[in-house]
C-alpha cells in the first residue's frame, strides 16, 4: 500500500513538473493567471454596489468571496482542465502516458494539477484582496477550506467526464457552455440563493456547486453548523462520485477515428 502510493506520488510529480514546463513556455499565461483576479475583483465590487444585498439581510463581502470562488473554479478551472484533457488526447499522449505504469487517476490528477495550482493561487489572492475590500474576515477558515476543496474535486472531475463528450478540441467550448452559463446561475454563484423565492431556493441547494458556495460563504458568515457542514459535504461527495462514475466509464484515452 506504502509502495503504491509512494509510486503514485512519484508519478504525480512527474506529471506535474512537465506540465509546469509547458505552462511556463507561453508567458501569456502569466498575464491570464494574474490579470484575472484583478478585473474579477473589480467586477465584484461594482457589482456589490449595483445589488441592494442588505435588503435581504445579507453581507456584500461573504457573498463577494463565495461568488469569486465560484467564478475561478468554472472558468479557470473547469474549462481550462476540460480543453487540456481533450489536448493531450488528440496530442496522443494519454495514450502514451496509458501504456506504461501510471494509473488512469494518476494521469487525469497530474494533468490537471498545474492548472489546479494555479485556480488555488488565484482563489488565495482574490478572497484576500475581496477581505480587504469588504473589510471582513473568515471566522471558520476550515469551513472555507473544505468548501474550496470541494470545488477543486468537482471541477476536475467534472472536465473529465465533459472532456468525454468531445470528438475534437474544437467542440470544447460547446460541450463546456452548459456548466459555463447554467451552472454559476444555479448555484447561487451570480444571484445569492437567498434572494429567489423559498421553493426555489430550496430547489437549488441541491445543485452541484451549491455546497462549495455554501460551505466557502460560511467560512466568512459561521451560518452553517455541524449538520449543515456534513450535509454540504456529502452532498459534494455525491456529485463528485457521479461525475467521476461517468468519466470513468466514457472518457476516452485516444482521438476518434
Amino acid at each position: 500500500m506504502k509502495a503504491a502510493a509512494a509510486h503514485n506520488a512519484r508519478d504525480l510529480k512527474v506529471l506535474f513538473r512537465t506540465e509546469w514546463k509547458l505552462f511556463n513556455r507561453v508567458k501569456a499565461n502569466y498575464i491570464y493567471a494574474v490579470f484575472v483576479p484583478l478585473m474579477l475583483m473589480l467586477a465584484l465590487k461594482f457589482s456589490q454596489d449595483q445589488m441592494k444585498l442588505a435588503d435581504d439581510n445579507l453581507k456584500a463581502g461573504p457573498v463577494m468571496v463565495s461568488t469569486s470562488v465560484g467564478i475561478l473554479l468554472v472558468f479557470s478551472l473547469y474549462s481550462f482542465i476540460t480543453g487540456l484533457y481533450v489536448l493531450r488526447r488528440e496530442e496522443l499522449v494519454l495514450k502514451r502516458l496509458r501504456t506504461g505504469e501510471v494509473s488512469d487517476p494518476v494521469i487525469l490528477a497530474g494533468g490537471a494539477s498545474m492548472y489546479i495550482v494555479v485556480c488555488i493561487v488565484q482563489i488565495l489572492a482574490v478572497t484576500t484582496g475581496v477581505s480587504l475590500i469588504f473589510s471582513t474576515a473568515p471566522h471558520q477558515p476550515l469551513t472555507a477550506l473544505l468548501g474550496i476543496l470541494t470545488g477543486l474535486a468537482l471541477m476536475t472531475v467534472m472536465a473529465a467526464a465533459t472532456a468525454a463528450l468531445c470528438k475534437t478540441a474544437e467542440s470544447v467550448t460547446i460541450a463546456t457552455l452548459p456548466a459555463i452559463f447554467l451552472l454559476p446561475m444555479i448555484s447561487g454563484v451570480y444571484i445569492p440563493r437567498e434572494i429567489l423565492p423559498n421553493a426555489l431556493a430550496d430547489v437549488l441547494l441541491f445543485a452541484p456547486l451549491s455546497p462549495t458556495v455554501d460551505l466557502v460563504r460560511s467560512g466568512w458568515t459561521q451560518n452553517l453548523d455541524t449538520a449543515g457542514i456534513l450535509a454540504r459535504l456529502l452532498l459534494a461527495a455525491a456529485w463528485t462520485a457521479l461525475f467521476a462514475w461517468i468519466a470513468a466509464r466514457k472518457f476516452r484515452w485516444e482521438p476518434r477515428t
